[in-house]
């Protein structure tokens, strides 16, 4: 029950507090009977766990915002490639990406440069565990193409891979909120 907790609980969030508590406050003498409430107390946290991510809760206000506003990005970006212009496009998708990198490190406690690079933010989100090495390799692949249009190396991808990766960039933006 506790490592469903640690795993599915946003950080620094309540239910992490009450999983914490239920070791300390239960005043039981034998051992067993202990353990019994212990658990318990751990059943009606996964429970409320398990409420508010059915429900759409687990998101916080800053994330909702987060989400909307690179929503609105990735929307001129599909408009742009719909208008022909993959280019901008692209600059504009690993924007939202680099963006979004930086605010998801905050999220899970990554320390980030002054000027952040966004192979390193990816580096390090994954060595914390933020998310797997599949998602590190897409980032890594979508920073590629990013940098082949803002340094003017145009014939590198093609409209598709550019709409393939705002597509891929939404999904992994709605799977790691920040």
């Amino acid at each position: 029950a506790c490592a469903a907790i640690k795993r599915l609980s946003p950080p620094g969030s309540a239910y992490l507090d009450q999983m914490a508590a239920a070791f300390k406050i239960i005043p039981v003498r034998a051992i067993r009977s202990k353990a019994v409430a212990v658990g318990s107390c751990l059943q009606g946290v996964l429970r409320a766990l398990r409420a508010d991510y059915v429900a759409g809760h687990l998101q916080t206000f800053q994330e909702l915002i987060h989400a909307d506003l690179f929503s609105d990005f990735l929307e001129m970006a599909e408009y742009f490639l719909q208008e022909g212009f993959k280019d901008p496009a692209a600059v504009i998708v690993g924007g939202v990406l680099e963006g979004h990198l930086r605010k998801f490190c905050g999220k899970h406690g990554v320390t980030i440069s002054a000027k952040p690079k966004l192979d390193a933010m990816n580096a390090d989100l994954a060595r914390a565990n933020a998310y797997g090495k599949n998602d590190q390799k897409q980032v890594t692949a979508w920073a590629g193409l990013r940098n082949d249009a803002a340094h003017g190396d145009y014939g590198k991808y093609s409209d598709g891979e550019v709409k393939l990766m705002v597509a891929g960039v939404r999904d992994f933006i709605s799977r790691n909120p920040a």
